[in-house]
């Protein structure tokens, strides 16, 4: 063979590699995957500066690193980044979006909003995902909501193919709308959740619309199908029925009328605040845990209002609120232990309980 023949023959078995922010990306996640962080975070900055308003790219990477720990992600990722990246705030909203913590993940976006140029493509999705982020604090805010949600906890995908399926007969559209009206509030709750999970249905948000205007509904009962309407994406505003009164409302507006807890007194605000040291001091508790307290708190208090009971003991108080938390959740506990941690008697805490469980009917 020629030298020119073998020269050529060189060149076409040479692959440029074209280094684009995709190739960057792939590398960081081989290293991160390797444990290597810091080159991981090097390929992640080169992606990030090869596309810095590439939402694909930002959402990547925070997917990726969603498996470090909350404890480790300062260290390893903030310090490295230290934040010399303009988009460096969009992409850690993004994270702690992912890791559940909403207030984080709120003040990154909001700064990143605040600092950004007006025209940045990035602005939208943060204004959408604050959106996304408050909504879903509403869902958690609404007890029915989420005792509904610890209920069908692993199978939600599993029954809601089953219902887009059944939701055809119109034999079972006839029954679930009955079973709206009926004087069984578990049933009608149920149902209402149900329908929240047909999705972009418009004879499921017909029967709702129709529901939350009429008389029969319950306060609890019009916020849950409020709920359900948001989750199945129909647009607001909802005409609802208040005091006699056909009324336009958004979810949060509907929700955020009952929320006058400052007259309850500072006292009722101690509890909560034992309660979440207490869980907080354990380490045994998520971030995600201590806001499900302050919401089954909030209720009881909302529900118990204007005779919400005479307060006597903050402990005992606290102590009950973590042991009906831990119930709720089917989580076994004794109420012996948290007798010795709060330093009250467990009959004590039982009875504090009990009451909030009753009113709450848990």
């Amino acid at each position: 063979m020629s030298d020119d023949k073998k020269e050529t023959s060189k060149k076409e078995q040479v692959v440029s590699i074209k280094k684009d922010a995709f190739y960057y990306l792939n590398k960081g996640t081989s290293f991160f995957h390797r444990k290597e962080y810091h080159k991981a975070v090097k390929y992640f900055k080169k992606a990030l500066e090869n596309r810095p308003h590439d939402i694909v790219i930002h959402y990547k990477i925070a997917y990726v690193l969603n498996e470090i720990s909350s404890s480790d992600y300062s260290a390893v990722i903030e310090k490295l980044f230290h934040g010399d990246l303009p988009e460096f705030s969009f992409f850690a909203g993004i994270y702690y979006c992912m890791e559940g913590d909403l207030t984080k993940s709120e003040i990154y976006l909001e700064y990143y909003i605040e600092i950004s140029h007006p025209d940045s493509i990035l602005i939208p999705e943060a204004h959408k995902l604050l959106d996304t982020m408050h909504d879903a604090v509403l869902f958690q805010k609404n007890l029915d909501y989420v005792k509904l949600s610890y209920k069908y906890a692993g199978i939600t995908e599993i029954i809601k193919e089953r219902l887009k399926e059944k939701f055809e007969s119109l034999f079972v559209r006839v029954k679930m709308k009955e079973n709206l009206y009926q004087y069984d509030d578990d049933l009608t709750a149920n149902v209402i959740f149900l329908y929240g999970l047909l999705e972009k249905d418009e004879r499921a948000e017909k029967v709702l619309r129709q529901f939350i205007k009429s008389s029969w509904a319950k306060e609890n009962q019009i916020e849950l199908a409020l709920l359900a309407l948001k989750k199945i994406g129909a647009e607001e505003p909802y005409t609802v029925l208040i005091d006699g009164n056909l009324v336009e409302v958004t979810l949060k507006s509907y929700m955020e009328k009952n929320e006058g807890l400052d007259q309850l007194g500072r006292d009722w605000n101690d509890v909560l605040k034992y309660t979440l040291d207490n869980m907080k001091s354990s380490g045994k508790y998520s971030d995600t845990s201590c806001t499900e307290v302050k919401t089954l708190w909030t209720i009881f208090l909302q529900t118990s209002y204007p005779d919400v009971p005479e307060i006597d003991d903050k402990m005992a108080w606290a102590a009950g609120l973590e042991y009906t938390f831990l119930k709720m959740k089917s989580i076994k506990v004794s109420s012996k232990r948290l007798a010795m941690i709060y330093k009250v008697s467990n009959f004590i805490i039982i009875t504090k309980s009990n009451i909030i469980s009753n009113t709450l009917r848990i």
